[in-house]
C-alpha cells in the first residue's frame, strides 16, 4: 500500500508504518486487544499526516485499503496476562448472556407448562390417581350393617370421579328405591317410600368411573327398625312466653319444637321467631301461615326442606302426614282449628305399609304435642276454657281418629277463609299474594313436612306426592 505525499515526509512514514501494523494485525487474526492498541496508533499518526499536509483531509482523500485474502497461521498463544483476560472478555460475557436466556425458556416449554386441562374443575377429568385403572370404592353414610328407619336415605362419596351409579334393592321392599350422583364424586340411595320393618335388605350399588368405563359393585346391608311409630326426644315448649299475651305464637312455638330437634340448637324464643316470621306471611294470618312456618325452619336450620301440602280431605291429609313422618324422621307440622292453630304431629299408632294407598294402612290415632295445651301455668287458663290441659301434649298425647276428625281443635274443621277478631271484624287467612289460584288454603287441609326438595322455594306448596 502506499500513500501519496511529499518525499521524506516524516509524518507520511509514520502514517504507513501504523498501517503497516494494523493491517498485520487485522489481516493476520491477531488479539483483538493487539488490534485495538494497533488501531489506536494508526489513527493517531493518520491525524498527524493530514494536519501536516495542506488540501487533504480524511474526509476528502481517505487512503486506500489494501484488501487481501487473510492467511493463516498457526502459533501457539502467548499466555500474557493481558490476552487471558481479552479472551475471558470475548468468550464469558456472550456465554453467560446465551445461557441466562436459555435455561428459563426450557424451563417453561419443558418442565413448568401447566397443564390446560387443569385450568377449570371439570368433572370429566381428574389427575390420575393411584386407583385410576381400579374399580371405585365407595364410603357411605351411615355405614354398612346399620339398624336404619323405615325411610331409607344414605350418603356415598367414591375415592374417584363416577359417569353412573345404580341400585337394587334384595328382597325386593315393594317400594320404589333410586340412586343418584349429586357430585362428580358422590351422591345418595333413597326408597321412594317406608320400607318394611324388621327385616333385613341388601343394597347392590353398581357404579361406573369416568376413567375408562370401570365399573364396581358394592354391597350396602341393613336392617330396618320394627316401626318408626313415634319420635323421641323431642323437646315441648310453650307458646305462653308471656302469660300476658294474647295466644298468637302457637306456630312460633311450634318452630321451635321442630327446630331443636331437627337441628339440635335452640337459637331463639317463640316470640322471637313470630316477630321475624310474619315479614314471610303470604296472608293477613295475625300469627305465622303455613308460607313462614316453612321459611322459617329453613332460615334455622338450613338442611331442613320443610313444604306446605293442601288436601281436599281430612282422611287424606292424615295418612300424608304419617307417610311423610316416615319418611323424612322429622316432626309435621299440621295447620288444625280451621286455621288457627298449628301443634306438632310426632308419631302414630296402628300399621302403615309401604304405601300411603297400602291396602294395610290401618292407621287408629296420631301422637301430637301442643304448644298451647301443654301449658299447665295457671296464668294462662283463661284461653280455651272449654279445653282440656295435660302434661301429656309435653311428651306426645294419642289422639284416637274419631276425635282427630270430628273435634274442632283438631282436623274437625277444614282451613276457614277468614277468622273473627276480637273488634268483630273478620280478616282473610288465604293466601292472597297471586302465587296460587283462590281458595287455597281455605276449604282444605294444610300440613308442613319436610319432604327432602332443596329446590323448591320454602314459601311454596311442595310438588313431591306421597309413596
Amino acid at each position: 500500500m502506499s500513500v501519496e505525499g511529499a518525499p521524506g515526509d516524516e509524518a507520511r512514514a509514520e502514517y504507513e508504518r501504523a498501517l503497516s501494523a494494523y493491517e498485520a494485525v487485522r489481516f493476520g487474526r491477531g488479539a483483538r486487544s493487539v488490534e485495538w492498541a494497533a488501531a489506536r496508533r494508526l489513527d493517531v499518526a493518520r491525524s498527524a499526516y493530514f494536519r501536516r499536509s495542506p488540501g487533504r483531509a480524511p474526509q476528502s482523500d481517505p487512503p486506500p485499503t489494501r484488501w487481501r485474502w487473510p492467511r493463516l497461521r498457526l502459533r501457539a498463544p502467548a499466555l500474557d496476562s493481558s490476552r487471558v483476560l481479552a479472551v475471558l472478555l470475548e468468550v464469558v460475557p456472550p456465554l453467560a448472556l446465551t445461557v441466562g436466556i436459555t435455561l428459563p425458556l426450557a424451563y417453561f416449554f419443558m418442565v413448568a407448562k401447566p397443564d390446560p386441562r387443569s385450568a377449570s374443575p371439570d368433572l370429566t377429568y381428574a389427575p390420575p390417581t393411584a386407583r385410576s385403572g381400579s374399580a371405585p370404592a365407595l364410603r357411605f353414610r351411615p355405614e354398612p350393617a346399620s339398624v336404619v328407619s323405615r325411610s331409607l336415605e344414605v350418603e356415598f362419596t367414591s375415592d374417584v370421579a363416577l359417569l353412573s351409579v345404580g341400585v337394587r334393592m334384595i328382597p325386593d321392599p315393594g317400594v320404589t328405591c333410586e340412586a343418584r350422583l349429586e357430585t362428580g364424586q358422590g351422591g345418595r340411595i333413597r326408597c321412594l317410600g317406608p320400607l318394611p320393618g324388621g327385616q333385613d335388605f341388601v343394597a347392590h350399588v353398581l357404579v361406573t368411573s369416568r376413567y375408562g368405563g370401570v365399573t364396581g359393585r358394592t354391597e350396602y346391608a341393613f336392617r330396618t327398625r320394627e316401626k318408626l311409630d313415634r319420635l323421641v326426644g323431642v323437646k315441648w315448649f310453650s307458646e305462653f312466653e308471656d302469660p300476658t299475651a294474647e295466644p298468637l305464637a302457637c306456630a312460633a312455638a311450634s318452630i321451635r319444637i321442630v327446630n331443636a330437634y331437627t337441628s339440635g340448637r335452640d337459637p331463639m324464643s317463640a316470640t322471637q321467631i313470630l316477630r321475624l316470621g310474619q315479614q314471610f306471611n303470604r296472608s293477613r294470618d295475625p300469627g305465622l301461615d303455613p308460607a313462614a312456618i316453612g321459611t322459617m325452619l329453613k332460615r334455622l336450620d338450613p338442611s331442613n326442606n320443610y313444604h306446605y301440602y293442601v288436601y281436599a280431605s281430612r282422611e287424606e291429609a292424615t295418612k300424608a302426614a304419617v307417610y311423610w313422618l316416615l319418611r323424612s324422621g322429622k316432626p309435621v307440622v299440621t295447620i288444625t282449628l280451621a286455621g288457627q292453630h298449628a301443634p306438632v304431629l310426632i308419631g302414630y299408632t296402628g300399621q302403615f305399609g309401604a304405601r300411603d294407598d297400602d291396602a294395610a294402612d290401618r292407621i287408629s290415632g296420631v301422637i301430637m304435642m301442643d304448644p298451647q295445651r301443654g301449658d299447665l301455668d295457671p296464668r294462662t287458663a283463661r284461653f280455651r276454657l272449654d279445653k282440656d290441659r295435660s302434661a301429656d301434649y309435653q311428651t306426645g298425647r294419642e289422639i284416637n281418629l274419631l276425635e282427630w276428625y270430628r273435634d274442632e281443635w283438631w282436623f274437625g274443621f277444614p282451613y276457614a277463609p277468614g277468622i273473627q277478631m276480637p273488634d268483630g271484624t273478620t280478616l282473610n287467612i288465604d293466601r292472597n299474594d297471586g302465587a296460587y289460584p283462590l281458595p287455597h288454603w281455605s276449604g282444605n287441609f294444610v300440613i308442613i313436612v319436610d319432604d327432602g326438595d332443596a329446590n323448591q322455594p320454602s314459601d311454596r306448596m311442595g310438588r313431591r306426592a306421597p309413596g
